[in-house]
């Protein structure tokens, strides 16, 4: 197992990427600690429950990433149960409004920029502090390939997960003399219905058919399909475990060739 004995937070574990490296990590062995709003409790809960019924170790705890005094009590509580951090996984997300640039309110950017910026700041500041200290740790935070390139209709989530890039590679040069790396995942579109609820709006937008803008999408795949959930919880692993253990600040693409640097 390759997570033996390691306790891992993951936030944002109640479905979808999250709920996957929950699952997987759980298989490897590690402790999870897995992190939602209150309005995933339910979800996370369930999650929890059958990690622990078929044989893992898992905890659920309510918090909104997006407050520090919630973010700190979070950490604090793992502390107390576990008595170390090694991982730390970023997978909350909220893509916002399907719109251009100029007509995003204030409240819609602060809002995306809230879960999938300020979130992962806060979480990774409060899990810091620990893994200093500990002179060990691995951060890994869910991107996307709007973290890659400029997309019509979804500024404000290209800002945030840009920002993303920034601030770990900023955390991989000033923690790596501590032990501590981070990196990042980009995935390419999932195969999962959220996504084509999000085509049908983007298509929408952009004045065209759901079945052309997913051609076109398909088209610039070079593998010609969706990543499913488990593929990229098996990046997460790789990043999160020592078969990583020479490799910090950077972003692993899982995106079906669709970016490629």
């Amino acid at each position: 197992m390759k997570l033996q004995g390691q306790t891992a937070i993951i936030v944002g574990s109640g479905r979808g990427i999250g709920e996957a490296i929950a699952r997987l990590f759980a298989r490897e062995g590690a402790h999870t600690v897995l992190v939602e709003r209150e309005q995933m409790k339910a979800e996370v809960e369930a999650v929890a429950r059958d990690i622990n019924q078929t044989g893992g170790a898992a905890n659920s705890i309510i918090a909104d990433c997006t407050i520090a005094g919630q973010v700190n009590a979070m950490v604090d509580e793992t502390l107390r149960r576990r008595g170390r951090i090694d991982i730390l996984i970023n997978s909350a997300g909220f893509r916002g409004p399907l719109v251009p640039v100029h007509e995003i309110t204030e409240k819609d950017y602060d809002a995306v920029l809230a879960v999938n910026l300020k979130a992962v700041f806060l979480c990774c500041k409060a899990a810091l502090k620990v893994m200093i200290e500990q002179k060990s740790g691995s951060i890994v935070t869910i991107s996307g390939t709007a973290g890659k390139e400029g997309m019509a209709l979804r500024g404000a989530l290209c800002a945030a997960k840009w920002g993303v890039l920034g601030l770990t590679q900023t955390i991989a040069k000033e923690a790596g003399p501590h032990g501590v790396r981070a990196n990042v995942i980009c995935p390419g579109g999932m195969d999962e219905p959220d996504l084509r609820v999000m085509y049908a709006e983007r298509a929408k937008g952009l004045g065209m058919s759901f079945s052309e803008l997913e051609r076109n999408v398909l088209e610039l795949t070079p593998l010609r399909k969706y990543a499913k959930h488990e593929e990229v919880a098996k990046a997460a692993l790789f990043l999160a475990s020592s078969d990583s253990s020479h490799t910090t600040g950077e972003s692993l693409n899982v995106s079906g060739g669709r970016i490629m640097d």
